[in-house]
């Protein structure tokens, strides 16, 4: 790999910080792309060409010992076995040799995380593109040559999914995608992308089962980092780009439903039952089909009556298991079954009538009516 001038330079200047000595920083082509004398800049470096041959440390006597170059130390910077380039600290050895091994090892500690960070960043670019070009509230799918340029096919079979804390607080990107890159999904062909409250992820997946545990897992270690609970919701299989922006929309509403009423750390599409059509209707037809069923309860009375309507449904309209449920008398639960029907004129004991009352209720609190 070639180290730019710009990360040579930025290398340099900060050695003459601790060591207070000129530093020059040559390619493998032994040429001087950085330096804080920047009169050097761009000179051949004769002693650097002979460390970038040799792979080891070589001390340089006197000036103009080599062609274009002053006495002082040059060392071999290696990332694994491969010499990117040369470090030189100008100066007599007795001045500069103990520095020789220190700023060599720095040097490479700061190629490393220069050469991290631009991975990942090269990482976020693609993500972008990709996603941009899927995410359903209009993201730029005008830079259609850019996206071309990736080749990505989304005719594959991918998951997406959505994700954010409770309260919608808006996310630090930089703290983050430090976690998303240390805790990658097993795979290259994953994306990730930030905007304000939401994480949107697009992976090349099948595995509804192996998706949903990689995600617990990374809702485990942003609310490690953050100290707040975050939540996941998953899409359906997509296996094109329209059917990938559809599965985006599900799980944004999916990730509605988790945020207010699952609060589990990943919900699915899957799970969506009759939430579905709750979540889905318009909320003008909301209102009437709720004041149709249930304007005949006293505002004092509701919040009773429909937990004991929910908890009733949710055990199997056993009357027994709702009152052991809720730790009252199974005859209350009758009692207030019974005034159920005689506030809305459907009978909580009928099924037909208990499914327009159950969907009434949850269409009020999704809603918000």
């Amino acid at each position: 790999m070639d180290i730019t001038a710009t990360t040579a330079q930025e290398i340099v200047v900060q050695m003459k910080d601790i060591i207070f000595q000129e530093i020059n920083f040559m390619n493998k082509q032994a040429v001087i792309i950085a330096s804080t004398d920047k009169t050097r800049i761009g000179d051949f470096h004769g002693g650097a060409e002979k460390v970038i041959k040799n792979k080891k440390p070589f001390i340089i006597e006197y000036d103009d010992q080599f062609i274009g170059s002053k006495k002082g130390i040059n060392m071999p910077i290696q990332l694994e076995d491969d010499v990117v380039g040369v470090i030189g600290i100008t100066g007599t050895i007795e001045s500069v040799g103990k520095y020789g091994q220190i700023i060599k090892k720095m040097t490479e500690i700061l190629i490393k995380e220069n050469v991290t960070k631009d991975i990942s960043m090269k990482r976020r670019n693609r993500s972008r593109y990709i996603l941009e070009h899927i995410l359903p509230f209009g993201g730029n799918h005008s830079d259609y040559a850019q996206l071309t340029s990736f080749n990505y096919n989304y005719d594959a079979n991918h998951l997406c999914a959505v994700g954010q804390f409770k309260d919608g607080i808006e996310l630090n990107s930089d703290e983050l995608y430090t976690i998303l890159d240390y805790f990658s999904f097993p795979s290259s062909d994953v994306f990730y992308m930030i905007v304000d409250d939401k994480l949107y992820v697009f992976m090349q997946h099948s595995s509804v089962n192996v998706v949903s545990h990689y995600l617990h897992v990374l809702a485990e270690k942003i609310k490690e980092a953050f100290g707040e609970s975050f939540y996941f919701a998953t899409g359906p299989l997509s296996q094109s780009e329209a059917e990938a922006r559809h599965a985006f929309v599900f799980a944004l509403e999916t990730l509605d439903w988790n945020t207010r009423f699952s609060k589990v750390p990943v919900d699915t599409f899957e799970n969506m039952d009759y939430s579905i059509l709750a979540s889905g209707m318009k909320k003008s037809h909301a209102s009437v089909f709720v004041e149709k069923i249930l304007s005949g309860i006293p505002q004092n009375e509701y919040g009773v009556l429909k937990d004991i309507c929910l908890t009733y449904g949710n055990m199997n309209k056993s009357i027994s298991k709702a009152a052991d449920k809720l730790f009252i008398h199974k005859n209350s639960i009758q009692y207030n079954l019974n005034k159920l029907k005689k506030y809305t004129g459907y009978d909580p004991l009928q099924v037909t009538d208990y499914l327009l009352l159950y969907m009434a209720f949850l269409i009020k609190d999704v809603h918000d009516l």
